[in-house]
């Protein structure tokens, strides 16, 4: 986890072979977030209730479309000083050739 704070409410960024989507989310707890990948698409669900009040209910959705294929089993995310953290390791995507296709 790095001390980074984003510019934005999402930040989204390459960083070698890996992308890493940062968001901040004041007032949230580890516990109130729920992340999950689907599809190409982190999905990021927050609800907090504040000392069991409903009137007082913070509720967070964002989703981030990432443009390459992820190694699911690798994906790795921390929660630190609001900052929530996520590393994508992308697919090995050097062989750009495609795929031969035989002919009938």
């Amino acid at each position: 986890m790095t001390d980074h704070r984003p510019a934005h409410e999402v930040e989204l960024y390459r960083d070698g072979d890996a992308y890493v989507v940062i968001l901040e989310l004041p007032g949230f707890d580890r516990e109130d977030v729920d992340l999950r990948w689907q599809n190409r698409h982190l999905h990021v669900s927050a609800e907090h209730t504040a000392d069991g009040d409903d009137e007082k209910r913070t509720v967070y959705h964002r989703d981030v479309g990432i443009p390459k294929d992820i190694v699911e089993d690798d994906i790795t995310a921390s929660f630190e000083n609001d900052v929530l953290e996520v590393t994508l390791p992308i697919e090995d995507d050097s062989d750009r050739s495609g795929r031969r296709i035989s002919i009938d």
